[in-house]
């Protein structure tokens, strides 16, 4: 499956955007089967007028994302109007409407006032022909509990939702990412930098990206800065956080990752066929209960035994 493309979101002032040249703020792509579904419901969204609530950490590219769908949409030809939750005020948003076709997005919007929620609420209400995306870092449904964002305003903005997920989740991305930032790194500083050694590609794998993506890009702009050779190893990397605590769980996911993404093609096979014996052990070689812990069907059973060359696998029992 080839990479999806999220741009990034080009500089910026509120009220309007602008296109940037710069090689570090322009796209950013990923791999992995989450963001690859991610990619493709942005593409579906985009050529509509439907509200957008785009949910995710800090630093999973909210407004990466929110960019990509204005770009996308034919709204495209009218600036981008961003606006910050924090600092909007009723009068700025009660402003919008004298800008019609025009896409606005208000980045975290729980942090608006309610009397600037009043106001949007009422904007949103008068249907203009305004397109709305708005971000949050925030659970939504805690903050309607805590009565921080009114549940009107949520119900107009939640007409399609888009979740990101956080990087920890998406181990694939990781080296893929850690790569296209090196890329463009290397150009950006001018610097010979040219590839991860393997033991940098592990260490990414195994730090927990707490930043999210942000971390991974500022990660790589600093350590490929500072690097005086052609290859970035593992003892290069500019880590701000602490690394992970040994944890098996995560250990194993980050080798699996790995293999999966060096060898692609042997993977699946070799997976398949290690947890079929394992769940053929595991119920004593009695296949009925083989089937239901696998969640299939006692017919697909026999077909993957057969296919792996597991016929007599343990018992014949069930």
């Amino acid at each position: 499956m080839g990479a999806s493309t999220i741009h990034e979101p080009d500089a910026h002032r509120q009220g309007t955007t602008t296109r940037s040249d710069e090689p570090l703020d322009r796209y950013m792509p990923c791999v992995s089967a989450a963001m690859q579904e991610l990619a493709a419901s942005v593409a579906r969204v985009a050529a509509t007028d439907a509200p957008v609530l785009i949910c995710g950490e800090a630093g999973t590219g909210k407004s990466t994302l929110a960019q990509q769908l204005y770009e996308d949409s034919p709204r495209r030809v009218a600036p981008l109007i961003i606006m910050h939750g924090a600092t909007t005020t009723p009068g700025m948003i009660n402003g919008l409407a004298q800008f019609p076709q025009q896409t606005v997005l208000f980045e975290e919007v729980g942090e608006l006032a309610p009397t600037a929620q009043d106001s949007l609420v009422r904007l949103m209400a008068a249907a203009t022909s305004l397109r709305f995306i708005a971000t949050t870092s925030h659970d939504v449904s805690a903050l309607m509990r805590r009565h921080v964002l009114r549940p009107d305003l949520l119900y107009r903005l939640d007409v399609v939702r888009l979740d990101i997920p956080p990087l920890r989740q998406r181990p694939e991305d990781v080296v893929f990412l850690a790569e296209h930032f090196l890329t463009l790194a290397a150009r950006y500083f001018q610097r010979p930098v040219h590839f991860l050694t393997p033991d940098a590609r592990a260490r990414l794998l195994l730090h927990p990206w707490t930043g999210n993506v942000r971390e991974l890009r500022n990660c790589m702009l600093e350590s490929v800065l500072h690097c005086p050779r052609s290859m970035l190893r593992a003892a290069d990397l500019r880590l701000r956080t602490a690394p992970a605590a040994f944890d098996p769980q995560a250990e194993l996911s980050a080798v699996l990752a790995r293999l999966q993404a060096t060898h692609p093609a042997e993977f699946y096979a070799h997976m398949q066929r290690l947890v079929l014996q394992w769940a053929l052990l595991t119920c004593d070689g009695n296949r009925l209960r083989t089937a239901a812990l696998l969640g299939i069907g006692r017919g697909s059973l026999r077909a993957k035994l057969r296919r792996y060359g597991l016929d007599d696998a343990g018992s014949a029992k069930g």
